[in-house]
């Protein structure tokens, strides 16, 4: 779960940067608003799921260290 929160959150990036090369590229006479529209929508959609992950993530590892506690408290 972790790797691919990682790997969402670098997709994330490189897809925000499309979008500002994209915008960037009308410094230059060849903007394009393509890449800015799909760099936008891409790049939150990859940080929605990046947070989606990294949050049952965190729900497994409450969980399992609760499952710990009542293990220990079992056998105490």
């Amino acid at each position: 779960m972790r790797l691919l929160t990682l790997i969402l959150s670098i997709t994330t990036l490189a897809l925000f940067g499309r979008a500002l090369a994209g915008l960037g590229g009308f410094l230059f006479g060849r903007g394009s608003i393509d890449y800015i529209v799909q760099g936008l929508l891409l790049g939150s959609l990859t940080t929605v799921a990046s947070f989606w992950t990294w949050k049952r993530y965190l729900k497994e590892l409450d969980a399992e260290a609760r499952s710990r506690e009542e293990k220990g408290a079992s056998s105490s």
